[in-house]
């Protein structure tokens, strides 16, 4: 089907049997597309039917078809249509009169009404008088004569092909002429909705045009012109076959310059720019822009001018397949959609800004919120400060799935602009990036922060916005805890924590970048150690933030709880916030912006209660990544430690975390939390592997009284044969003031395996169910997995309190926890020396001139050596020596 619209000098001219003038009816364009659908429903046609529709929907080919179907059936047709000259009644009339007398019917020249509605009841056959561009008859004296002809005649069939002009009422398309009639008559209506080309008619349509539209192609140009099929042949008319766009500049100024002047009701046409300026064509949002505007929408309004705009075919309703219960939902056309957009721009600008400020703010505040969009109206604002909330809100949600339009909007911030706002001059370099580069979201921003919060440190950084200076000081914490300086990390907690209580709700703090300011102050407090503050911050973003607007926000802060209470032994409590992660975190922004600290508390748990597939499958989602400046990374290793030691892969445990040791040695120079944490799973480790020495050497360079050191103190001594010492060491460090859960469980058990070797049952027998008390209450057996079996079947059989089937058949799962004990080789420190010397020299001549003394005084040392270690030759004890630990293997170069 084609869209034809007459010429301005209207359809051809022939001269009626009267002598006066009358209009032939156009011809339907061969290529036009038959649509049986709509042809039947003007079948049905009792009095009158309205083809109401905007110009370039088809309206008049449409009849004219229907027409042409009648006329060949043998009914009467009379066709009339604009210009109506100066009495629009005499042209109606020559026209019926001429067709009635070809008929065989006698018709006085100038008849009446009444005189032409007997001569028309007269016909056999019904009369059908089709009124094209009928919006523009509305002289009062013709529309009074028709009114009395349309009411005299039963027989006449009457059909109005008119735009939007008149107002659409409930009870169905208006017009002057059914006013007039003062009556209701039967009556047939279509609109744009009815004339809408479904797809496949769209295609079938093209390949008339002589266009071949793929499936690709056909989605686009209905996206982009919805069934309007006089711009959908504009289109394809412009467009070249080789071209990878569809060409819309002529479509454009005919929907401009054509379309929009045919509404001709000047109260929807400004309604049609509004709705197209939401962008999103749904009752709340048609409420917000009328209200913008001024016009009062009581009740149903907005839903009755949803209506009323599909029925203009500004909208388009998008049909649900096999979802009754769905709301409906309308669209505009993009090409349409721009078109009203700039119209409204170009009309009334103040009322434009004034309404995408209004729509951008809605759509920041809508549960669920919709930052695209809010960045879209932003941008059409050009509202840097908005443009700003929007990403201190979403920035990494944006990042992600922003898409190309909303990188294209950040990256065209203009200098000027960024150079007020490090927020904005963040955003554009990250749409920059992204675009060039694309990665992980979370890696992107956090990387940008980092680099930008040096800026913040330097007190360059810059914001438009209150909330702003929340993200300066993420970006500055980010920045001090990338570069290991976690005192300076925990400084920054401790001012903007005072900066907050003095500037309260005005000065930003219920916003998403403070909000996630606290979530990353308790992940550095966590690093430096301070468990209070790491769950009393997070725990209030939780609290604070809003669930639909930062989700992403609250699972972070439920996951980072999660972490702190795992990593302190409360495995219940950490169980417990990973429910609250799982249900907070929305499943659209999971994969997208989902953060590591759920997963590492859910390793912990799961290494805490021996259970291997679900610790697995937490760690087979998480990296040490050494480029990103994620925090989480010495939990993680802590989890592969503990999975590593307790099943049987301590050398590969071993390997990684001297991998970590080599790339992250700004953390273990700066951070002494963290250092005293890899000393403790380097020693964790080397126990698992029987190298006494090594750990020897461990404990003894290290702070001899840190806390960190008490569980592989006590074990290292019952592993080496001095059990009064591990009972010593496992009480002093029980006492602690500050121990946590985990650890405590750890002592008792240590403390009960060292009393039973110095023959203390009672104590013994106290430490164990004290332990086993605090384990099952979390559902913890990892304590009990480091205590040789026959010990531990000992100590069940003291206290009473056996393990149940599946406790023993997860203890049992478990690797070779425990090495067999070994002495250690008591060198003095001279001979490790001259061990050490032995190593690095082929000869003992070598080794005596490199210490400065006699080849005999070296040969004696070799000798002791030799019997200490329980072999006879130079090459042995080397190899002996590596195998206890008491020769470390080379150090690579960092």
């Amino acid at each position: 089907m084609t869209t034809e619209v007459p010429a301005p000098g209207g359809p051809a001219r022939s001269t009626g049997a009267v002598g006066a003038s009358a209009q032939t009816h156009p011809r339907t364009s061969a290529s036009a597309v038959v649509r049986p659908r709509l042809l039947a429903r003007l079948d049905r046609i009792e009095r009158v039917a309205v083809v109401r529709a905007a110009t370039g929907y088809g309206r008049t080919t449409l009849v004219s078809q229907w027409a042409d179907a009648q006329r060949a059936a043998g009914h009467l047709v009379a066709w009339t249509a604009r210009p109506w000259d100066d009495d629009p009644w005499a042209v109606v009339r020559d026209a019926l009169t001429a067709g009635l007398r070809a008929h065989g019917v006698d018709v006085v020249d100038g008849a009446s009404p009444r005189s032409l509605a007997a001569a028309i009841d007269a016909v056999a056959a019904p009369v059908l008088l089709v009124l094209d561009d009928a919006d523009e008859l509305d002289d009062p004296d013709a529309v009074t004569t028709l009114a009395e002809l349309v009411a005299s005649s039963p027989a006449l069939r009457v059909v109005l092909v008119t735009g939007p002009r008149y107002p659409l009422l409930p009870s169905g398309p208006q017009h002057p002429v059914l006013t007039a009639v003062g009556r209701p008559l039967p009556l047939v209506a279509l609109n744009a909705r009815d004339l809408t080309f479904t797809a496949e008619e769209l295609r079938a349509a093209a390949a008339s045009w002589g266009h071949e539209v793929d499936d690709a192609r056909l989605e686009y140009l209905m996206t982009l012109v919805g069934g309007w099929a006089r711009l959908a042949r504009v289109v394809l008319d412009d467009t070249r076959p080789d071209d990878d766009q569809l060409a819309t500049a002529s479509a454009y100024a005919f929907a401009r310059d054509v379309t929009l002047p045919s509404v001709g009701d000047a109260d929807l046409l400004r309604i049609a720019m509004l709705v197209a300026t939401a962008g999103d064509p749904t009752p709340e949002t048609v409420r917000v822009v009328l209200g913008v505007a001024g016009i009062e929408a009581p009740g149903d309004v907005p839903v009755d001018v949803l209506l009323r705009l599909e029925a203009v075919g500004v909208l388009v309703r998008l049909r649900e397949v096999g979802a009754a219960t769905v709301p409906t939902r309308w669209r505009t056309p993009a090409l349409l959609q721009e078109v009203l957009r700039r119209e409204l721009e170009r009309r009334d600008p103040e009322l434009a800004v004034t309404v995408h400020r209004t729509l951008c703010r809605a759509a920041l505040r809508a549960h669920p919120p919709d930052p695209r969009r809010a960045v879209e109206h932003a941008a059409r604002a050009r509202d840097w400060t908005l443009l700003e909330t929007c990403w201190l809100d979403f920035g990494t949600y944006l990042v992600a799935t922003g898409g190309p339009g909303v990188d294209a909007v950040y990256a065209a911030i203009p200098d000027e602009v960024a150079s007020t706002s490090t927020v904005l001059a963040m955003a554009r370099a990250t749409a920059r990036r992204n675009r060039e580069e694309p990665s992980d979201a979370r890696e992107l921003v956090l990387g940008l922060m980092t680099q930008l919060g040096r800026l913040a440190l330097d007190g360059a950084w810059r914001s438009r916005t209150a909330a702003g200076r929340w993200t300066g000081a993420a970006a500055a914490l980010v920045a001090a805890r990338a570069q290991g300086d976690l005192r300076r990390s925990m400084t920054i907690v401790r001012d903007t924590e005072v900066a907050a209580a003095r500037a309260g709700v005005r000065g930003g703090t219920v916003g998403r970048s403070y909000w996630w300011f606290l979530v990353q102050a308790g992940r550095t407090a966590l690093l430096e150690g301070d468990l209070g503050a790491a769950l009393e911050m997070p725990v209030r973003a939780y609290e604070l933030a809003d669930p639909y607007r930062a989700p992403d926000v609250r699972a972070s802060a439920a996951g980072h709880v999660a972490l702190v209470h795992s990593v302190d032994g409360m495995l219940v409590d950490a169980q417990r916030w990973l429910v609250r992660h799982a249900e907070t975190l929305d499943p659209e922004w999971e994969d997208i912006v989902r953060d590591s600290a759920a997963d590492v508390a859910q390793a912990l748990v799961a290494t805490g209660r021996l259970d291997l597939a679900a610790a697995d499958t937490a760690l087979s989602r998480l990296d040490v990544d050494v480029r990103a400046p994620d925090v989480t990374w010495p939990f993680v290793m802590r989890a592969r430690v503990r999975r590593a030691v307790l099943y049987g892969d301590a050398e590969g445990g071993l390997a990684q975390l001297e991998q970590i040791e080599r790339t992250r040695h700004a953390w273990l120079e700066h951070a002494d939390t963290v250092r005293k944490d890899v000393l403790r799973m380097r020693a964790e480790l080397l126990l698992a592997l029987g190298e006494y020495h090594r750990v020897a050497d461990l404990l003894a360079e290290s702070d001899v009284v840190g806390s960190w050191s008490d569980v592989p103190r006590a074990r290292w001594h019952l592993l080496t044969g001095d059990p009064h010492a591990a009972l010593r060491a496992a009480v002093v460090g029980g006492r602690r003031r500050r121990v946590n859960l985990a650890d405590r469980t750890d002592l008792l058990v240590l403390e009960a395996w060292a009393a039973h070797e110095v023959r203390q049952p009672a104590l013994a027998t106290r430490a164990f169910r004290t332990a086993r008390r605090l384990a099952d209450e979390q559902g913890a057996l990892r304590s009990f997995a480091h205590l040789p079996p026959e010990v531990r079947d000992t100590l069940c059989e003291l206290s009473g309190l056996r393990f149940d089937d599946d406790e023993l058949a997860r203890l049992t799962a478990t690797g070779r926890v425990i090495p067999d004990p070994a002495p250690l080789v008591p060198l003095t420190p001279r001979e490790r020396t001259v061990l050490t010397m032995l190593d690095e020299h082929d000869t003992t001549r070598d080794v005596a001139e490199a210490l400065t003394v006699s080849v005999n005084t070296v040969r004696k040392q070799v000798l002791s050596i030799y019997a200490k270690l329980g072999v006879h030759d130079r090459e042995a004890a080397l190899r002996r020596a590596h195998e206890l630990g008491i020769l470390r293997p080379q150090e690579p170069p960092r």
